[in-house]
């Protein structure tokens, strides 16, 4: 079993249900940390041991440095941040470099610090899941995600354009129950999805056809403002499916 608690799953800010990406998974582990992290309780913050980042994108990183400033008295050991090694550096050059934020891999010391910025192995293992890159098209260094257990795998798109090896990774899973994918723009705003390397509904919708029915699409990362043209298109286009169209506060649970 897999349970997800979607902190964050709206693709900008402004007005209610506006929390971006942040998924918790478990007690400890976060994928992204976007501005639904916001909404976690300080006493359930300080228990997240492990950050898995899908890219540097702010609206993916904005409680990134603020989970650290808040926790860091409460915990006795460092907060483990992972992504690719360009995420990392980005990370270390711009946000974590004493000028935008403190630089807390050097705080309170070097031997052991507040928080370490980890190069993502080829296989993450924590929390009984094991995490594994899997490849995505955002224009910068970015990645989707596979969490699996013994019995089932789920995949995270992350932010995207459309990515043919990301739906060959997903069609040779035989495992996978579930598909959690962004879909930023209705297909009117084709231009802008192509322009800003997201998908939108008249690409995903052949994609989503194709997957098999044993698994679960769930569509996240919806423009403000856009949600429900969004939901309308993909909600005609696949009338077989069940397509999952979560908001933030919500908990999904997957089984084999």
């Amino acid at each position: 079993m897999i349970s997800i608690r979607l902190l964050g799953c709206n693709g900008g800010i402004g007005g209610e249900l506006r929390q971006s990406t942040c998924y918790l998974l478990g007690e400890r582990l976060l994928v992204d940390a976007g501005t639904g992290l916001g909404t976690l309780p300080l006493n359930e913050m300080q228990h997240i041991d492990h950050v898995v980042l899908t890219h540097a994108h702010l609206d993916h990183i904005a409680c990134l440095p603020l989970l650290v400033d808040s926790v860091a008295a409460q915990r006795t050991q460092p907060l483990q941040v992972w992504a690719l090694p360009e995420v990392i550096a980005v990370l270390a050059s711009h946000i974590f470099n004493d000028k935008v934020w403190p630089d807390f891999t050097q705080i309170p010391t070097p031997e052991q610090p507040f928080m370490r910025l980890n190069v993502l192995p080829e296989v993450l293992e924590v929390e009984g899941m094991r995490i594994s890159a899997l490849p995505a098209n955002h224009g910068i260094p970015a990645c989707g995600l596979r969490v699996e257990t013994e019995a089932i795998s789920i995949a995270f798109s992350g932010d995207t354009a459309d990515c043919p090896a990301f739906w060959q990774a997903v069609h040779e899973d035989q495992r996978l129950t579930a598909v959690i994918v962004e879909c930023s723009y209705p297909a009117s705003m084709s231009d802008m999805a192509l322009l800003s390397m997201h998908l939108d509904t008249s690409v995903l919708l052949p994609r989503l056809r194709a997957l098999p029915t044993r698994v679960t699409p769930v569509v996240i990362h919806r423009k403000p403002g856009m949600e429900d043209a969004i939901a309308k298109e993909l909600v005609a286009g696949l009338p077989e499916r069940n397509v999952r169209l979560p908001s933030p506060g919500d908990m999904l649970t997957f089984t084999a």
